[in-house]
């Protein structure tokens, strides 16, 4: 390309389309834009389409480069039209996201192809967009958080050690039940009002409280105690309105349980074997690794209680309205990879699609909360100016690809080709603004819950502590999973500009 065509192609970018814009609102966080090309800038528009398909326009008859016009409208006349229509379409949008003080969300809401390009006047069109919402933050210094002060007492290490035993245990035939022995067993299920009944061939059970297809049994134990392989157990429960199945909500169900055979778990012994497992010499040394790994984790339960504050904080003080069209694409995403998730658990579609209304309720709501911190932390990041580095984003993929012990461009590929690189780089930015207004907050110690002083233990107030065996820490972060579960989850934002 020489120097005098990329000159002309500068200027031709530079050169802003003349047209009349009219903004008008119409709902919440909704415009409604209508455009009015004059007849001159359309004219301007095909000569320009014209003269460059002229130079290069074969035609029977004339050389290229010399058929006149006329013919080139006769032989291409609706393919020119039709790019210069989207050329003026795509102008306009351009000109208008550039030069007003809102922010487009998704693609507008316009049918090209129902547009027609006139002979004679002007180039009039209408369309909508929903905008990003415009909201004030609270202030975010000073506020108060509570910070836990963690005990770490003597009762709670002997009990991960006995956590650990039942995991590396192993489990031996009984003949008679007691209370966490494991059943394994069939149940027949006669509901209300339903003639065939349902049998499970494969039914494994807890001498606790558990459940059978998804009916809970609080008296379990009660009922298998001191049951034998052959025996059977009759017993009539209500189904709760929470069930899966939406015929069998409400029923009486008579159940029956055949036992096949009891199993007991024996813990692991406590032997050289059983220490070596964890890096550790004895029973002494593996207790003190308990213990600094046990506030390790409270250290992260306290901190992640901390940016739950800050998060509830943010979103009890910032009210808006939130787009609904964004709103409703969030939650259909929302809701298709919920079904997907459970769908890799093993629920049959049959059932989830019976239930997909109510499925679609529940997950709706968090969808909304999670659409509406999207907007609130993006905020955020834009007033204390956070943004995120290439490196962060890096060590965020190699530290995902250790885990699962692959090669960090393959999972950068990955991600990149499922579109969640974007979401890895605003979760870091996120949890940067969190700790942000954690520094500037005013922290409080909050009393250690459930603490008791006739115990012998360790207090602790919530610092970092450098983990000294992974081995011991993964067994006892993975024993307390489920307790802890809740306070860690983390909001995971799609932001409003993946929509387009």
């Amino acid at each position: 390309m020489s120097e005098e065509q990329a000159k002309e192609q500068l200027e031709e970018v530079e050169e802003k389309m003349n047209c009349t814009v009219n903004i008008e609102e119409s709902g919440p966080w909704k415009k409604k834009i209508s455009v009015v090309v004059p007849r001159e800038e359309i004219d301007k528009e095909l000569d320009s389409q014209y003269g460059d398909l002229g130079k290069e326009a074969a035609v029977p008859g004339f050389r290229k480069g010399r058929a006149p016009r006329r013919l080139i409208e006769k032989r291409f006349g609706s393919e020119i039209i039709d790019q210069a229509k989207f050329r003026l379409l795509a102008q306009a949008f351009e000109q208008i996201e550039d030069s007003e003080d809102f922010d487009i969300l998704g693609e507008p809401d316009i049918k090209p192809d129902d547009i027609i390009l006139p002979e004679t006047g002007d180039f009039t069109f209408e369309y909508e967009v929903e905008v990003k919402p415009v909201f004030e933050l609270p202030k975010l210094e000073g506020i108060k958080i509570e910070k836990k002060i963690v005990d770490i007492t003597e009762d709670r290490v002997k009990e991960t050690v006995e956590q650990l035993r039942r995991r590396h245990g192993k489990m031996t035939d009984i003949e008679k039940a007691q209370t966490d022995d494991s059943i394994d067993g069939s149940a027949t299920i006669k509901l209300e009002g339903i003639d065939e009944p349902v049998v499970v061939e494969e039914c494994p059970l807890w001498v606790s409280p558990c459940s059978v297809r998804g009916i809970r049994v609080e008296n379990m134990a009660e009922i298998l105690d001191g049951t034998k392989p052959g025996d059977k157990k009759e017993f009539t429960v209500e189904v709760p309105e929470s069930h899966p199945m939406s015929e069998w909500r409400g029923k009486k169900a008579e159940i029956t349980i055949e036992v096949k055979a009891i199993k007991r778990l024996e813990p692991a012994e406590m032997n050289d074997e059983f220490f070596t497992m964890f890096g550790t010499s004895d029973q002494s040394e593996l207790e003190r690794m308990i213990e600094e790994n046990l506030e390790d984790q409270a250290d992260q339960d306290s901190r992640n209680a901390m940016t739950a504050q800050v998060r509830e904080y943010l979103s009890s003080n910032v009210e808006f309205e939130l787009p609904e069209a964004a709103a409703a694409r969030h939650s259909e995403r929302a809701l298709a990879n919920r079904y997907y998730e459970l769908l890799r658990n093993g629920m049959p579609a049959e059932q989830i699609n019976q239930n997909i209304e109510q499925l679609r309720a529940s997950v709706g709501e968090e969808a909304r909360n999670e659409l509406k911190m999207s907007f609130i932390m993006e905020k955020v990041a834009e007033t204390l100016e956070i943004e995120t580095t290439d490196g962060e984003v890096n060590a965020a993929i190699a530290q995902i690809a250790g885990m699962y012990r692959r090669r960090p461009e393959k999972v950068r590929d990955e991600l990149a080709k499922e579109g969640r690189l974007e979401g890895i780089a605003q979760q870091i930015c996120d949890q940067k603004a969190l700790e942000r207004i954690l520094e500037m907050a005013e922290v409080v110690d909050a009393p250690a819950e459930d603490a008791k002083p006739t115990e012998k233990k360790t207090t602790k107030k919530a610092t970092k502590k450098k983990t000294t065996k992974k081995t011991v820490k993964k067994a006892v972060t993975d024993e307390d999973e489920k307790s802890t579960d809740d306070e860690q989850k983390k909001v995971k934002r799609t932001p409003p500009k993946t929509d387009k």
